[in-house]
């Protein structure tokens, strides 16, 4: 079985954005990309009372993003004082190798933090616990209902419920106001298509000075980042692998993902409404042009929200992923599971169903989005004019390729990154033989796994 993939990671998002947007930005971990080496936050060990048993708990956060586990942890505790939490943040290097390293020399923390891509890994490594029977059990139930639309299924494989969420995040689309007011532009609305879209990038796509260079871009885009990509296609109607998960060939090469590539090649090369990225990961530093006011829209996850909406070059508004053969959006996600090797299961439930429910979410809602519904809603995010668009996208979520191909990370998603990173960086490329290239590629991958 290969690693598991790292293509939802948290933390290259996380020293990008903190290093773009100031240190007091809240970590989210419902983030992509992977591999990076940070440093070690000190576990910290406090004395075991007598009849106190010790739950280990992993998180890929680190630094600001533990404040709201420690906080959480502070009120379990003072509820449950047989029960002490040890939270034990990401070390040096690779954290799904570092948990994988833990399951193999038998002393894994209680409960693991995963991201969603890498769920079928864990799971199909036999490295977490089902919860099906823990979600009825008689003393600690978990009414699962309580979950906003969506934001459960992540933590669902093979059949069985394996983690609970954490946080989440679909795609949705940040405009400038101001932008918008000083050019006489319309605030996109709900329901727009991919032509409204181009149309309004159009219109604020500008060259201010008349030197013959753009200084204003209509929408900063999301790079060679293969899961923003997954949107696109679904929206024109396709999909990058078979339902079975054995095809690449017809499905990563099909007229739909081909639709979807040649409208984004076209934002880039053809109307030049979007820069092109300093660097090519949407999460990469530089790529800054939204939060410094000379690109109207931008297209990205919730993460930055608490910061875009304290940055003085901006009037925030958010709007929906806009349609065009459907209405389609995609989840990007983290949770917790408990450790099959875990030696206090029954203990690390009564915590796991506390961290990732109501109570955990009345600390979490303070950070990211809140997966209760109940939560939200006391919150005002439902109907917030920022927060609530993102709970709404949630009615329009389509699967994403991890759920078809476990191997998605070493198959899919490599073949999808070049192809991505040609039609960006080479504008004469011929993207219907640059498609079945990296279909061949994704299929030839996809074999040898098997």
């Amino acid at each position: 079985m290969p690693r598991p993939t790292l293509t939802l990671l948290f933390l290259l998002l996380v020293v990008d954005l903190l290093a773009a947007c100031g240190p007091d930005l809240p970590v989210r971990t419902a983030t992509p990309e992977p591999t990076l080496q940070v440093s070690a936050t000190p576990t910290v060990r406090r004395p075991v009372a007598p009849g106190q048993t010790v739950i280990r708990v992993s998180t890929g956060d680190f630094g600001a993003g533990l404040a709201p586990h420690q906080a959480i942890i502070a009120r379990f505790e003072a509820a449950n004082p047989d029960l002490q939490v040890q939270l034990e943040p990401v070390g040096n290097g690779d954290y799904y190798q570092l948990l994988l390293d833990q399951i193999a020399t038998g002393n894994p923390p209680d409960l693991l933090q995963i991201g969603d891509d890498a769920v079928p890994s864990f799971v199909d490594r036999k490295a977490l616990l089902s919860l099906d029977e823990y979600i009825i059990s008689p003393n600690y139930p978990l009414d699962t209902g309580i979950y906003l639309p969506g934001v459960l299924e992540p933590g669902h494989w093979a059949g069985s419920q394996y983690l609970l969420p954490k946080d989440f995040t679909p795609l949705a689309i940040y405009y400038n106001k101001k932008l918008f007011d000083q050019y006489g532009v319309p605030y996109p609305q709900p329901g727009w298509t991919w032509a409204d879209f181009l149309h309004t990038a159009q219109a604020l796509t500008k060259d201010t000075n008349g030197d013959g260079t753009t200084d204003l871009w209509g929408v900063q885009l999301t790079g060679s980042w293969t899961t923003g990509f997954e949107y696109w296609v679904a929206a024109a109607g396709g999909r990058l692998v078979s339902t079975d998960g054995i095809s690449f060939l017809g499905y990563m090469d099909s007229s739909q993902t081909g639709e979807a590539l040649q409208f984004l090649h076209d934002l880039y090369h053809g109307a030049k409404v979007a820069p092109i990225p300093t660097n090519l990961s949407p999460f990469a530093t530089g790529n800054d042009q939204f939060e410094r006011g000379v690109a109207a829209m931008r297209v990205f996850g919730h993460w930055p929200l608490a910061n875009l909406r304290k940055n003085p070059a901006l009037d925030l508004g958010i709007v929906g992923m806009p349609g065009h053969v459907r209405q389609a959006n995609i989840l990007l996600w983290s949770g917790f599971g408990i450790a099959a090797l875990s030696q206090h299961r029954e203990a690390a439930w009564r915590f796991l169903r506390f961290y990732a429910g109501q109570e955990g979410a009345e600390v979490w809602k303070d950070w990211g989005l809140p997966t209760v519904r109940s939560v939200a809603e006391r919150a005002g995010l439902v109907k917030d004019p920022l927060e609530g668009v993102w709970l709404s996208e949630l009615a329009h979520l389509v699967p994403r390729a991890y759920t078809a191909v476990p191997t998605w990370g070493h198959t899919g998603d490599p073949a999808l990154a070049k192809l991505l990173e040609k039609m960006i960086t080479q504008p004469e490329a011929n993207l219907t033989a640059a498609l079945y290239d990296a279909a061949i590629e994704a299929q030839g991958a996809l074999v040898q796994q098997q």
